[in-house]
């Protein structure tokens, strides 16, 4: 078993404070740059999995045109490099962001 897993108290636990804190992390300029949460579409993150030789993907995070923090998926090989084909490559953004569009209970 991967040892990335962590419970659901420990979980819960993270992002009560990362929510709690948000305001006092960021400058006044980039306030409401942060989501509490981004959720991908399944069939795009199984198409990053599914790239030949893909065995891992890595989240980058960036900022967006609108001052958003995003978070940013690409597929790692089994040499940890990243699965990058130019303009074909498979990268993943484009979430659902909240506080704007939230599941009905966070974590």
């Amino acid at each position: 078993m991967s040892d990335n897993f962590i419970s659901l108290d420990q979980a819960k636990s993270y992002t009560k404070k990362y929510r709690d804190q948000l305001k006092d992390i960021l400058t006044t300029e980039y306030q409401g740059a942060l989501s509490y949460c981004e959720t991908f579409d399944a069939d795009a993150v199984r198409t990053i999995l599914g790239q030949k030789g893909c065995v891992d993907f890595r989240v980058y995070y960036g900022l967006n045109n609108d001052n958003q923090v995003c978070a940013i998926l690409v597929g790692v090989n089994d040499k940890n490099e990243d699965i990058l084909n130019g303009d074909e490559s498979v990268i993943l953004d484009n979430s659902i962001k909240c506080p704007r569009n939230c599941p009905p209970e966070l974590l």
